[in-house]
């Protein structure tokens, strides 16, 4: 039998206050406690300068069935190494099909396929119509 002086709200607050001084004793604990030389400092990363230049993804272009770099010069897909990753930057309006013929004739090498904004459609027509 309940009391009548007795609150029930009173005994649910009284834990919770017990519960939100124990996380907090908890947590002061762990902020003032950490250890001197954390993981994070001795992590040390060591890269050759042949590693940088490998994952550094070469730009390839597609237009017109025909490839060029970076500075919209004229290459042959043969000329394409494997070790270096190739950007493919491929018109909008390219088909699955045709992304698909590429890739699968030349199956070795790093593709990741990005599409070409309108500036470099009007600057590759200018270029071929010269």
């Amino acid at each position: 039998m309940i009391d009548d002086g007795a609150n029930p709200m009173a005994e649910v607050a009284l834990a919770l206050a017990m519960a939100f001084f124990s996380l907090m004793v908890l947590t002061l604990f762990a902020v003032v406690h950490q250890p001197d030389d954390a993981v994070a400092d001795k992590i040390t990363l060591t890269t050759s300068s042949t590693d940088v230049q490998s994952e550094t993804p070469k730009l390839v272009i597609l237009h017109k069935q025909r490839l060029f770099d970076d500075m919209l010069n004229p290459i042959n897909a043969s000329d394409l190494t494997t070790e270096q990753p190739i950007t493919l930057a491929v018109p909008p309006g390219i088909t699955m099909a045709e992304m698909m013929q590429f890739q699968q004739g030349h199956p070795s090498l790093n593709l990741q396929i990005a599409e070409l904004t309108h500036e470099w459609e009007t600057i590759l027509n200018a270029r071929l119509e010269n």
